[in-house]
């Protein structure tokens, strides 16, 4: 009974917190994670801590400003709440290097929330990073990794850079085995 009730309170505090981000309250959300808080974002290499998260939430909040999370299923089971469904948003400020497209974009979205003496203290955050750059009208390119192509000049020179040190590095500075082998 105890474990139902505090994740009924886990599960309250967790939709308080996206529906603060979403009207954006920023500094009400704020309040509601733990100053320790580690954050597992989908695209990072390591995990954040609440100021580069606060960051990352303020270029989202400013590249949608009315951006909103519609979620299909919430999920609480003691300390951990879990949410599955969709964030919604018009693209009208730079995101992530990119300029305001004015594209509406719906991508899936999935958040699983830890939750000790009522602050969120850690955060796991995955995004269909996919179809939001898709959306957005970005191209992938195949080469070397993955060539972001904006159909921009500065893309297409570093595309050719690319390829330019790729011959430049195939290009053996030595002879080879074969050669070596011959002269003898």
């Amino acid at each position: 009974m105890f474990h139902d009730l505090l994740a009924t309170q886990n599960k309250a505090l967790v939709l308080q917190f996206y529906k603060s981000f979403d009207n954006r309250r920023l500094s009400e959300a704020l309040t509601l994670l733990s100053p320790d808080l580690i954050a597992h974002m989908s695209g990072m290499d390591e995990p954040l801590g609440l100021a580069a998260f606060d960051r990352i939430g303020t270029e989202v909040y400013n590249a949608f400003p009315d951006g909103r999370h519609e979620f299909s299923q919430v999920i609480a089971h003691r300390d951990t709440v879990t949410t599955c469904g969709f964030f919604i948003g018009t693209h009208l400020g730079p995101f992530q290097g990119l300029p305001p497209t004015g594209k509406v974009i719906r991508f899936a979205v999935m958040h699983l929330d830890r939750v000790s003496y009522g602050k969120i203290i850690e955060h796991w955050g995955q995004g269909d990073r996919l179809s939001l750059v898709q959306q957005l009208g970005v191209k992938l390119v195949p080469g070397p990794g993955v060539l972001l192509k904006l159909g921009l000049k500065a893309s297409r020179h570093l595309q050719q850079e690319t390829f330019a040190r790729l011959r430049a590095i195939a290009q053996p500075d030595y002879p080879s085995q074969t050669q070596t082998r011959n002269r003898s």
